[in-house]
């Protein structure tokens, strides 16, 4: 189970709906499309119709409780999986973060977001970019 479906407000899908989680990823990848330090690590493809906003926007409504149409689409997440052939050190880790978390303001600042989901959805950021380093340094 997800942690976050042991909030009692419900999970994150449910309290927000699928509006701000969309613009979370489409925000996430149009700042990763103009970093240098980590856009080779990506799909060229970064709009908002592209595979990799579709991907990152149905992994995530999935995680937080929402349709689970990537795993239907896509299988099991296998997030580290997945991620292993690209070597992701500390500083790919801060710059792909700092990214997630601006994109999770740019979504607040047009959806409504409360200060304790923001949270939540900051901490899987948080933990989810950790466990995705795979390289010293």
């Amino acid at each position: 189970m997800h942690p976050t479906h042991d909030n009692p407000r419900g999970t994150v899908y449910a309290r927000v709906g699928p509006a701000p989680i969309a613009a979370i990823a489409a925000s996430l990848y149009q700042r990763i499309d103009r970093d240098p330090r980590i856009r080779a690590m990506f799909s060229p493809d970064l709009s908002e119709s592209g595979e990799a906003v579709r991907d990152m926007r149905e992994f995530l409504t999935q995680f937080f409780g929402g349709p689970e149409d990537y795993s239907a689409r896509k299988g099991h997440p296998r997030l580290r999986a997945r991620h292993m052939r690209f070597p992701i050190d500390q500083a790919a880790r801060d710059a792909w973060l700092s990214h997630a978390l601006g994109a999770l303001e740019d979504a607040r600042a047009t959806h409504p977001i409360d200060d304790e989901t923001a949270r939540e959805i900051a901490g899987y950021f948080h933990h989810a970019s950790a466990f995705m380093v795979n390289q010293p340094g």
